[in-house]
């Protein structure tokens, strides 16, 4: 039987399954379309549609019939490696399956990709190839070179960098074990840069000079709060013992101080500094630019070059999770003189895990594609999949704008990989400082007139309202509708640790030799970090998680963080420019604010459940209530790896119930888009039962989905 007669005979059983489709991002596809597609040479990749959500019994079926699965696809399909004979006995022995497709090609170029016109269809530019394996990659070099569809610059794990004639990107595409085509993502710091001549230092300093000079700050004006911690009460945790002893994060940035353990900043001492090199062309892991340096501050920073806050035992610019260890990861390429990530993502969370951090915290992203999920954001969630109880911090980007000039920040600018589902992503709120680092009312910066040029966003000030959050922090959903940010802390006038290094730059200007303000989601990213860090120890000291999931780290710190709505301007409508519009969680706050005063006080009830459910399995835990109270319960979960190519990267589907005893079901989100779910309401006294069903678990870890349960009551 040949190739074609066979995919006629498997697509002959589409016509009583006309109304079932695939949803990709570039569009919505019947695969009754694709009857008279014929494959390239070699490895071919189908569709597989079912009637229902596949599973463990489906997983074991393909396997016999020596098909390989690749990913998943919104509503119900499949992707799976082998020859058509293998694809339709698996179709003959499961009646489950109802329609089978070869893997369109158009399907696999990114959906931000330009039309294609006569101009430019000859025109040059250099493409990212992802291969569903990383053993299809070599495969996949070959094929380009032999058909000379494009040159290769660079390849690693399932990543080919190619230049690529625009006319032949389907070509590509359409290759054995490529899976998608995207433009290269743009990486830099998420620092907030203003335009030239914004930068306005303190100690009288007007404004004027491009290249502000070491300030002489004595600490006489520091109050407290200029870390960024206080507004976060980290000094509640801190007062209870617990700083993030026993503990290491990680970062992957500009790298560390002078890179050299003899000679850190006083600040890192004890902190016990492993360094990394990532760098093209570097030899250190130092920090040339500034920005790392401080980023690390606000995570491990000792605060031993300043004074003893009054009223208090430590001392004033600590870092959030000042008892940590450290693992600094420096990506800085002295060639470039700019920030190079590594295409393989998983080389640096990796080598972090091996020096034994469980967070890792990325201050960087790619504001070139915002809201999608792309290549980075899908590595993102393969590691952690993999690795369920490492947390991978990032920004959520500088983005944030008002170009409809509604006085309301524009929504859908988060980065990736910000975009990743089981990354927990941090937006920047306000911090409350009056002096120092940048002091001007918005509508006086540069660009203020093009994109924040409404009130009540015109008249303010980046620092003066904790209530509110940062003008350019980026906001949410992302282009499939998921909450991003999930979490915010204080990113405006941080002031943290300058980097000795005399080529570092000012960043937002310079309180003295030792410590420099900045802001951005970069200072707000750390802090959160620092914040995970001590929430672990809280968890293995408090609640006897030996080892807390990164799902129960960012569940703890989503039920237990301060609700900002509506906002600093107040609750005065979206026609006057109210920055919150909804209680949490929203895609301008996420769950809120860190608040570690709940966190580390509050009597939190915790299920760390490693093993899950299986498909149509319920789990309950029963509870109690004895007073009228406000309950609050977070269900998040490492869901597997969405494909790049989907209209939804939600591949595994837990729902959140609350059920009293006699069964009458309380409440129910039915989130069918992000891997997390929340009920908040206040309950009468009773017995009642927290119930996860796995709805949908096409891709488990031996068929299970593991899940986490955070509750809390006040």
């Amino acid at each position: 039987m040949s190739w074609m007669s066979g995919l006629f005979i498997v697509l002959l059983t589409l016509s009583s399954y006309a109304g079932q489709m695939v949803r990709f991002q570039r569009g919505v596809v019947n695969p009754s379309e694709f009857s008279t597609m014929v494959t390239q040479s070699g490895v071919q990749e189908w569709i597989l549609l079912y009637t229902r959500t596949p599973s463990l019994r489906e997983e074991a079926s393909l396997a016999s019939a020596r098909l390989r699965i690749l990913n998943y696809l919104p509503d119900d399909a499949l992707v799976v490696r082998g020859n058509h004979e293998s694809v339709i006995q698996a179709q003959r022995n499961d009646s489950n399956m109802s329609a089978v497709m070869p893997y369109p090609p158009a399907m696999k170029l990114a959906a931000n990709l330009p039309t294609m016109s006569i101009f430019s269809q000859g025109q040059v530019k250099l493409y990212l190839v992802k291969t569903f394996l990383e053993s299809d990659r070599g495969q996949v070099a070959r094929l380009i070179h032999n058909r000379k569809l494009g040159l290769v610059n660079e390849s690693a794990g399932n990543s080919l960098f190619v230049e690529i004639r625009q006319q032949d990107l389907l070509q590509v595409a359409s290759l054995p074990g490529v899976e998608h085509v995207q433009e290269p993502t743009r990486m830099q710091t998420m620092e907030m840069k203003f335009e030239s001549g914004d930068r306005v230092l303190d100690d009288g300093d007007n404004g004027t000079s491009n290249e502000p000079q070491p300030q002489g700050g004595d600490y006489s004006d520091l109050s407290g709060l200029e870390s960024g911690t206080k507004i976060m009460n980290m000094d509640v945790a801190w007062a209870l013992g617990f700083e993030g002893q026993g503990q290491t994060a990680a970062m992957a940035d500009t790298g560390v101080d002078s890179g050299d353990v003899a000679t850190l900043h006083q600040d890192f001492a004890g902190a016990s500094v492993q360094g990394h090199i990532f760098g093209l062309y570097s030899k250190s892991w130092g920090d040339p630019m500034g920005h790392g340096t401080h980023v690390a501050g606000s995570i491990v920073g000792r605060g031993n070059a300043s004074p003893v806050m009054a009223g208090s035992s430590w001392r004033l610019q600590r870092g959030a999770a000042p008892a940590a260890q450290f693992v600094g990861q420096s990506m800085w390429s002295p060639m470039l003189s700019n920030l190079m990530v590594p295409s393989q993502l998983s080389v640096l969370f990796a080598k972090a895990y091996q020096g034994g951090a469980r967070v890792h915290s990325n201050s960087w992203g790619a504001p070139n594609n915002l809201g999608a999920y792309d290549n980075y954001a899908n590595q993102v969630d393969t590691y952690t999949f993999e690795n369920q109880d490492m947390l991978v911090i990032f920004a959520a980007g500088n983005s944030g704008v008002d170009k409809d000039k509604d006085g309301r920040i524009d929504s859908g600018s988060t980065s990736s990989p910000g975009t990743a589902k089981n990354a927990l992503t941090v937006g920047a709120s306000e911090n409350l400082v009056s002096a120092g680092g940048l002091q001007k009312p918005i509508s006086e910066f540069r660009q203020a007139k093009d994109v924040w040029g409404a009130e009540p966003i015109w008249s303010s000030k980046v620092s003066d309202n904790p209530m509110g959050l940062a003008m350019f922090s980026s906001r949410g959903p992302t282009n499939d509708r998921r909450t991003k940010p999930e979490i915010v802390a204080p990113g405006t006038n941080i002031l943290s640790i300058r980097s000795q290094d005399p080529k570092a730059e000012a960043l937002w200007g310079i309180y003295n030799k030792d410590y420099v303000w900045s802001g951005g989601t970069s200072m707000a990213t750390p802090l959160v970090a620092g914040a995970a860090v001590v929430t672990r120890q809280i968890l293995q000291q408090k609640y006897n998680i030996q080892n807390p999931s990164a799902a129960v780290v960012k569940a703890a710190l989503m039920n237990t963080a301060f609700d900002m709505y509506p906002g600093q301007y107040g609750e005065v409508g979206a026609s006057r420019g109210q920055e919150i519009l909804q209680r949490r969680p929203n895609s301008d706050e996420g769950y809120g604010r860190v608040d570690m005063k709940e966190l580390s006080s509050r009597t939190l009830s915790v299920w760390d459940e490693k093993v899950g459910v299986i498909q149509g399995e319920t789990k309950s835990f029963n509870i109690e209530i004895l007073q009228t109270q406000k309950v609050v319960i977070n269900m998040v979960y490492t869901d597997a790896p969405g494909s790049v190519n989907a209209a939804v990267a939600l591949v595994n589907d837990l729902d959140l119930s609350l059920v009293q005893s006699d069964g009458t079901v309380v409440s129910e989100p039915k989130d069918h888009v992000n891997n997390h779910e929340v009920i908040e309401m206040t309950l009468n006294p009773g017995k009642y039962q927290i119930r996860v069903n796995g709805a949908k678990i096409p891709l488990g870890r031996q068929g299970s989905q593991s899940f986490a349960i955070v509750m809390s009551s006040y």
